[in-house]
Parts: structure tokens; sequence; C-alpha cells
């Protein structure tokens, strides 16, 4: 096995998804701290890596097929490649098992290209690690990065007191990393300041098979109001009028946070709150990160393989049974005295 001195992270798609990878990120740098780490991500994700000690160089990169923005360009690709490829980095670990994926990897070049042992994508690599569809992503990815050697060399920098310098957020070997400043903090603390308990609904998911009806979740909303908890609606500032659609429904008032705060002081409002109703989407994952007590509604992907990462808070699935297809209709299964019923479990007071 060669001396990794140098080694590329391909990690472009969602905010979501590189929340997921900072586990193996982190692993990987107590198994190599004197490797230079570079990593490859969209620009709407990379703001989540900032403070991040993990990572010494962030290669902005919009895939013009992951880029949800309104005018997607191949234009900028060129210059990537050749910025890449004089970097000669000693290996590639691509997270991703999509095709197009493997095929821009494989013209990144490098002594080695890790990545899943996927049919479609397989022919891209030197060296593939196996894919479960019985485990979550984060266990696969972390699959990837043990299959370095990092399970041997990790457990070296394991422990209470490196931990709490490190600050990590996490469970177990599974650490997730955010790094919220303290200017981020104290504008959540302000905005927090004699609030009654709050309760964020994650109601936008980009995709409309992981989509609940706004009626439902208007329903579900002035439930909690009258339960004494603070509705505060959280998303992009293109989603604002998905929001609006589920306030115009609702009998009590609510908030929006749309535009409000940044990811990372996001982050910090989220740990503050009493819990998060969510979709399929990037909160979900970052509750689990902060352990904020979740009910998470799926629909059109495995809660198994995408579901709440378990760790140290409540979480629960409200989710159509096996018999039912996983499909743009099967987010319409889901009742809203399923979700009622689902918080009623966390027993939380307002």
């Amino acid at each position: 096995m060669i001396d990794r001195k140098k080694i590329l992270l391909f990690r472009p798609d969602h905010i979501g998804d590189l929340l997921l990878t900072t586990p193996a990120l982190y692993a990987l740098r107590k198994a190599y701290p004197e490797a230079h780490l570079s990593i490859l991500v969209g620009s709407w994700a990379a703001a989540l890596l900032k403070g991040n000690p993990d990572i010494d160089e962030i290669i902005v990169c919009d895939l013009p097929w992951l880029d949800r923005g309104p005018n997607p360009s191949w234009r900028p690709l060129l210059p990537i490649i050749r910025q890449i490829r004089s970097q000669k980095y000693d290996a590639i670990l691509n997270f991703r098992i999509a095709a197009k994926a493997a095929a821009f990897s494989r013209l990144l070049g490098a002594k080695e290209r890790w990545g899943f042992d996927i049919q479609k994508s397989r022919w891209a690599w030197t060296h593939t690690v196996p894919f479960s569809e019985e485990q979550h992503v984060v266990d696969n990815y972390m699959s990837l990065v043990k299959a370095l050697g990092v399970a041997d060399k990790e457990e070296q920098h394991v422990g209470d007191k490196y931990m709490h310098l490190r600050g990590a957020l996490g469970f177990s070997d599974v650490h997730f990393c955010i790094f919220p400043e303290e200017e981020d903090l104290s504008t959540v603390d302000e905005f927090m300041q004699n609030s009654p308990p709050a309760v964020v609904l994650g109601v936008t998911s980009g995709r409309i098979d992981k989509s609940w009806l706004p009626d439902r979740w208007a329903a579900v909303a002035d439930h909690l109001v009258e339960c004494g908890f603070r509705i505060l609606f959280n998303g992009s500032p293109s989603e604002g009028t998905e929001i609006q659609a589920v306030q115009s429904h609702m009998n009590h008032k609510s908030e929006s946070l749309v535009g409000r705060f940044s990811l990372l002081q996001f982050a910090g409002l989220l740990k503050k709150c009493a819990a998060i109703i969510t979709l399929d989407s990037f909160p979900m994952h970052l509750a689990a990160a902060v352990r904020t007590p979740t009910i998470a509604l799926m629909g059109a992907n495995s809660s198994q393989q995408w579901g709440p990462y378990p760790g140290k808070h409540p979480s629960i699935v409200v989710e159509p049974p096996p018999e039912i297809p996983r499909n743009d209709q099967a987010m319409k299964w889901i009742q809203i005295n399923h979700v009622i019923d689902a918080f009623d479990r966390l027993s939380l007071q307002p």
C-alpha cells in the first residue's frame, strides 16, 4: 500500500450528503494526521466545512447534473480537471455510487482511485469496497475510509480528552463534525431569548416523492401551537413559497426562517429546539448531528439506509408499511394522526 501523502475526497453533492461524510473525514484525519486532505464539494455545501480542521483544502466544483440552480454550466469543469490533475494526488476517494461521478473521478488522475463495488461504476476504480443496502450510508462511508487502514490507526487518537478539545458532535466511533462560531451562537441566543420551546418543521425537500401535503403540515403545526410550542419553518430562499402554502392553511401564528440564518447558525438554533419534524432532507441529518429529537417523514428512500442516524437522541421514522410502493405517491399514506402520535411519543413538555 502506498504512502498516502495527498488524498482527494470526492463529495460534490448536496449538503446532507456532505454532512453524512464528516464522520469519515474525521476518521481519515485521525489515521493520517500528516496527510494533505482535499475535498471537492459543490458551492451550495462548502459553508458546512467552515472551521473544520480535518480538511486542508476545499475545491469548489458545481457539477452541472447536481446543480439545482437555473443555469448549470459545463464550462468550469475543464479548468478544475486540469487543476486537480496537476496536484498528482496519491489517492481519490469517491463516496458517490453514480456512473457520472465515477467517470468524472476517472478524469482527475491519481495513483489510487477508491470507490464502491457497484456495477455501474466499479470500472473507474483501482480499489473497490462493498456497498451494503442493508446498512446506513454513514456506515458505508466509514467502510470506505477504513479500507485504507483507518480502523487500526484511529483508535490511537480517540478518547474523552481529545474529543472534548475537538468539540466533535457524534456517537461511538461516528463523529458528525460541524463548527459554529461564537458569533453564530450569540445570534441564535438572541433569537431564542424568552421564547417558549420551539419545534422546527422541515416542510421542503426539493423532490415531489419526498413531499407531504400543505394542509396536513398545517394541521400538525396548529396542534403543536395549541400544545404550547413555538413553530419555526426552515427552508432555503427558493423554498419560501412552499412554506407560505403551509402557513396559509394554519389557524395560528408561525415563523419562517427563510433567509434569516446561515447554515452554521441554523445548526446552533436546531440544537436549542425541543424537536424537529422534517421530511427526508438535510435538517433531518443535522438534527442527528446536534442530537435534537427528530420525527422524520419518509416515503421514497429506505429509512434503514437514509433515515436519521441512530445515536443519543430520540428519533422516530413515520413511513408507509413495506407493502406500499415507494414511489411519488407513498407520502400520501402518512396521515396527520401518524405524525401527532409520533410527536406525543417524544413526551416533550412546553
